[in-house]
């Protein structure tokens, strides 16, 4: 659940812009894309009516706009975690599980519902196109960072193996989501990428 303004007080300028998009991202996973209505993500974030037209013409600029915000701060932990870690690292694999599977940046919701808002907005670009845009420069993120580490670890065909590792995660984390299971896939990922490497 978003995190609340202090009592007495409301976002402002772009702020209230923020926090709209963390309150669609709220509403998608709490009740899907359809759900999605600009009073309803008013409620959410707490905010008038007025803010959310004010900022976004229509549902597919609230949809497009809340899946770029996700994407951006993914992006930003994944280029802080390389930044940080990835010069000399003696283990490239762990660095590879950890770019795919770490916590994002706090965004004020769980962890869970964020990735339940990020899924359900990936099926959702099957019928968006603008949403289909955002997917695809988010993807091309991770393409760009994954194969050096993985052919830092040997591998001979880092760029298919990384576009494995990528799938097996989504695949996991969305029977994940889908059975409320709570365990690690760390470990899983991590056997996929050593048996990747060493083919």
């Amino acid at each position: 659940m978003p995190a609340r303004a202090p009592s007495g007080t409301r976002p402002r300028g772009a702020a209230r812009r923020d926090a709209l998009l963390d309150a669609v991202l709220q509403v998608v996973a709490e009740a899907g894309v359809e759900a999605v209505t600009h009073r309803r993500v008013a409620d959410a974030a707490r905010l008038p009516l007025a803010s959310t037209t004010y900022w976004f013409e229509s549902k597919e600029q609230l949809l497009t706009e809340a899946l770029e915000r996700a994407a951006d701060r993914d992006l930003e932990r994944l280029r802080a975690l390389l930044g940080e870690t990835s010069e000399g690292t003696s283990d490239p694999i762990r660095l590879a599980v950890d770019a795919i599977l770490g916590p994002s940046p706090d965004s004020g919701q769980t962890t869970r519902g964020l990735l339940l808002a990020t899924y359900t907005l990936m099926l959702e670009a099957a019928r968006r196109p603008a949403l289909r845009k955002v997917m695809r420069r988010w993807t091309d993120a991770y393409m760009d960072a994954l194969p050096p580490l993985l052919a830092a670890a040997g591998s001979r065909h880092a760029r298919s193996d990384a576009e494995l590792m990528l799938a097996a995660a989504d695949g996991l984390l969305v029977d994940q989501l889908a059975s409320d299971d709570a365990s690690d896939l760390a470990p899983r990922l991590r056997r996929l990428a050593e048996a990747l490497v060493t083919a």
